[in-house]
This record gives structure tokens, sequence and C-alpha cells, in this order.
């Protein structure tokens, strides 16, 4: 499932740099699609304006946010009389975790890059995303597929 996630993320289409992989937020709900029973169009539309810390703004890394999508989409409330601090424990503890391995929550922080600038695009897709950010992506499948049993 790890590698189905990195392989989302990683092929490039036909039409790249236009067209662009999926994302990391995108790239994780799709591997995880068959532990949320989701099979809609939701997914992965939900993540396309996540990834790179939300629409290449260098924000919350899309490994975090599609776990924390993913969590609420299996453990989340159907009304506002439920108790939302299980929930809040599983995504808070995924963050603990992910902070822990990679040292930062942020995309700009994480790569050290502004991928909103050509320069920060071209030195992201040649020296990152398949290398740094597919390791994130692969730590995200992991824990969430244990989060999601």
């Amino acid at each position: 499932m790890q590698e189905k996630a990195v392989e989302y993320f990683c092929n490039r289409p036909r039409n790249f740099p236009k067209g662009r992989p999926y994302n990391c937020c995108e790239s994780v709900l799709l591997a995880l699609k068959d532990y949320l029973n989701a099979d809609s169009e939701v997914i992965p539309k939900i993540g396309t304006a996540i990834g790179a810390g939300v629409s290449l703004n260098g924000l919350l890394c899309g490994s975090i946010s599609s776990v924390v999508i993913a969590i609420g989409l299996k453990y989340g409330r159907t009304s506002a009389e439920e108790n939302p601090q299980p929930t809040w424990e599983k995504a808070d503890k995924y963050v603990s975790e992910f902070k822990e391995r990679f040292g930062a929550l942020n995309c700009r922080e994480l790569t050290g890059l502004n991928v909103k600038t050509p320069e920060g695009f071209k030195e992201y897709y040649a020296k990152v995303h398949d290398y740094a950010c597919a390791d994130r992506i692969r730590f995200a499948v992991e824990k969430a597929a244990r989060i999601l049993q």
C-alpha cells in the first residue's frame, strides 16, 4: 500500500508540468481508499487543493492533512452531540509522531523550498519530490493503516 501511494505521487503525466502527479494528500488518500470504504469521487478531489502545504503555500504537509482527513472520515462525528475528543486524540497522536520523525509539520520547513517560485518548483522536483516527500508518504500510509484498522 505504501508503494502504491508513492506510485500515485511519483508518476508524472505525459503533459507534465501542466499536468502534475497526484499530490501528497491525494496520493495517501487514494492508497487508503479501501481502509475508508470510500468508493466515490470525493477521493482524490478532497485532497487536490491541500498538496504542497495547501496549494503550494508551504503550510501543513499533505502527508499530515491526508491522514487527518482519513481519521475524520472513519472516526468523525455525525452529530454535534457526539464527543470529538477520541478523533482528536487519534489525529494528535499521528501529528506528534510525524513531527518526532521529520522535525517539522510545514511543507516549507520540511523541504526548505518555496515551490511557488519557478526555481523552487524546479529544485523540488529534481531533489525533494521523489525522495524526502516520498518517504513522508510511506510513513503516512504505514501509520494511517494502523490507525484505521
